[in-house]
Order: structure tokens, then C-alpha cells, then sequence
């Protein structure tokens, strides 16, 4: 009996809720609501549409679109757009042979003025363990990346880390 209740109270909480959320048909009116922003008001020819205008007049601008012809474009067989390459890197780190280092690569850099680098380390795109202080990995590059930064972690504080610049053709 008291779950019946309960289920009933909260059933007509959320019909309440519904429908004061909707609103009623009498409360609404054509006044902005506070803060919002006042927009060219509909044209006579987009009466019933969802456009503010219909003709390329009152359109302005926007039916100012390009004519183009694909049709005519010729494309070789081979031909290949590929947006991205593989290269491979390289390092050689003797300080690393003995202890854990790791190497990341970075596409997003600059070198500043005192020798140090400024690194976006979201823009990182592998990270991989120096082996006996040697790594030699695969990246695949999106082509509008000519260069990477490989920067070396090593597990012990009291060494700083250490950068390679790679630069692909």
C-alpha cells in the first residue's frame, strides 16, 4: 500500500515537472526573451519556412556560391593522397646505457633564445623505453610536420633531460 503511494506521489511530481517545464500555449509571446540578441525579422517570401529570406536579394551574400566543375578534373591512376608518412628514429644515448630512460617525441616545439625548449606535451606522439641507451622506433607523421623533438626522462632526478632534434624531408 505505501509503495502505491509513493509511486503515485512521485508520478505526479514528474507530470508537474513536465509540464511546467513546457509551459502553456497562453504564456507564450513574441517578446525576446532578456539578453537575447535581435535578429532581422522574417520576409513576406520566407513567411512559413525556416529561412529569414528567400530570394537572392534578400539572401545578400550567401547565394553568392561559386559555380565549380569537378567534371572536368583529371586524376592519374597511381596517385596517392596520403596524409601522413612513417619515418623512423633513431638514438644513440651513452648515458642511458646503464640506467632506465625514457625517450618521447613531440611535433609541437620552439627553441628559445637561452638553448632550452618550449614543449606543447599534448602534442607528444610517442613514447618508448631507451633499451642499453639505444632506440630505434617507427613514427607515423601527418605531413604537415617536417621535424620532431625527442627529449630523453631519466628515472634519476639529479639527471636533466636531454634533446634531439629529427627533421624529414
Amino acid at each position: 500500500m505505501n509503495t502505491r503511494i509513493i509511486k503515485n506521489g512521485l508520478a505526479l511530481t514528474a507530470v508537474a515537472v513536465l509540464l511546467s517545464a513546457c509551459g502553456s500555449p497562453s504564456s507564450q509571446n513574441d517578446d525576446p526573451l532578456l539578453g537575447a540578441a535581435f535578429g532581422q525579422g522574417q520576409t513576406e517570401s520566407a513567411a512559413n519556412t525556416n529561412y529569414v529570406a528567400i530570394t537572392d536579394e534578400e539572401l545578400g551574400f550567401l547565394a553568392n556560391v561559386p559555380d565549380t566543375e569537378t567534371a572536368s578534373l583529371r586524376v592519374m591512376d597511381d596517385f596517392t593522397f596520403d596524409t601522413s608518412r612513417e619515418t623512423t628514429v633513431s638514438m644513440s644515448i651513452p648515458e642511458a646505457s646503464s640506467v632506465n630512460a625514457e625517450a618521447t617525441f613531440c611535433t609541437d616545439y620552439s627553441l628559445q633564445s637561452g638553448g632550452d625548449y618550449e614543449v606543447n606535451y599534448d602534442s607528444c606522439v610517442l613514447s618508448a623505453p631507451l633499451l642499453g641507451g639505444e632506440l630505434n622506433e617507427e613514427l607515423n607523421l601527418v605531413n604537415q610536420h617536417s621535424s620532431v623533438l625527442g627529449i630523453v626522462w631519466f628515472q634519476d632526478p639529479s639527471m636533466q633531460p636531454m634533446y634531439q632534434e629529427f627533421h624529414f624531408d
